[in-house]
This record gives C-alpha cells, sequence and structure tokens, in this order.
C-alpha cells in the first residue's frame, strides 16, 4: 500500500511489523512523518498523482479487519480527486511488468525527470538513460496492465464492504 494514501492506523500496522522492532517514539516519529508528506495533496499547484496498487494489499488484513476497511475508504476518497489516479492490478494476472518490485516516478517543477527505486536497505534514484526510460516504459506497460480507474474503484467499494 502506498506510504501516500495510507491512513494514520494503517501506517501505525506497517511500522508495528518490522523488523527489527522499532519502539513507541520511533513508531510515532515514523507515522507522522507519513502523514505529513499528504500535504503533497493540497498543493498549489497540484500534484498529479499516479498509483498503482497489488489486489493483495486490498485484502491483506494488516492492522485488522477495522483498519483495512478504514484505508479502503481512504483510498476510495482520494481516487475520487481530479489528481488522483487508483488502478489496481488484479489477481487474476499471470504476469505483470512490475514483479521485480515498486518504483516511483517523479517530474519536477523543472520538467526534470527521475525514478525512485526503495529497497529494504534504502533507496536510490535513477536519472540517467537508459534505465529511466526503461522505468518509464515499464509504467506505461503497468497501467495498461491494471484495471482501469473506474473499475478500480468498483473493486475497492466492493472489498470494503465484504469486510
Amino acid at each position: 500500500m502506498p506510504g501516500l494514501l495510507q491512513t494514520e492506523s494503517y501506517a501505525r500496522a506497517v511500522f508495528n511489523s518490522v523488523y527489527p522492532p522499532l519502539d513507541d517514539d520511533e513508531i510515532d516519529k515514523r507515522t507522522a512523518d507519513r502523514l505529513a508528506r499528504k500535504a503533497l495533496f493540497a498543493r498549489k499547484p497540484v500534484a498529479v498523482l499516479n498509483f498503482i496498487v497489488e489486489e493483495s494489499a486490498l485484502t491483506r488484513p494488516l492492522g485488522g479487519k477495522p483498519v483495512l476497511k478504514e484505508q479502503l475508504h481512504n483510498m476510495v476518497e482520494f481516487g475520487e480527486l481530479r489528481n488522483i489516479t487508483i488502478q489496481i492490478m488484479p489477481h487474476d494476472r499471470r504476469t505483470h511488468a512490475g514483479l521485480m518490485g515498486p518504483m516511483i516516478l517523479l517530474e519536477t517543477g523543472e520538467h526534470q525527470q527521475v525514478a525512485y527505486i526503495e529497497g529494504h536497505q534504502g533507496g536510490y534514484f535513477v536519472t540517467e538513460q537508459p534505465d529511466l526510460g526503461n522505468l518509464q516504459g515499464k509504467y506505461g506497460i503497468l497501467r495498461s496492465q491494471a484495471l482501469a480507474p473506474e473499475d478500480s474503484a468498483q473493486l475497492i467499494e466492493r472489498t470494503a464492504a465484504g469486510l
């Protein structure tokens, strides 16, 4: 579940599940930091944000079913904003272009494109070709393989209703 879409309860559940375990102060700090990044949603000019989320994230009861249900309703609300697109990668896709892990594509105010790749030991930026172009191509394929935004919203709503 992308950090920018997480509710406070869901983010706490994420940080409560890491290994090695974090102390309460560190969980509070990381949760507050994650929630503070949501200021991006209210920025002027608005940021255009696109998310592709694995369907399994909609069904994993991280934090318990009430936490997940709140998280799913939060996703539906964000998806209704004009500047946010949420697409779900369905379970029944046998393969897709994102199986090697998550990536974040960014564009600066000066229209410079960069990618951010994060792993267990930290992350790094990709700014050079051909790697940057390959990641952008991968993202285009992912968008075509995922459900349309409207179908994704319906799936999220159905999943929440089933909890």
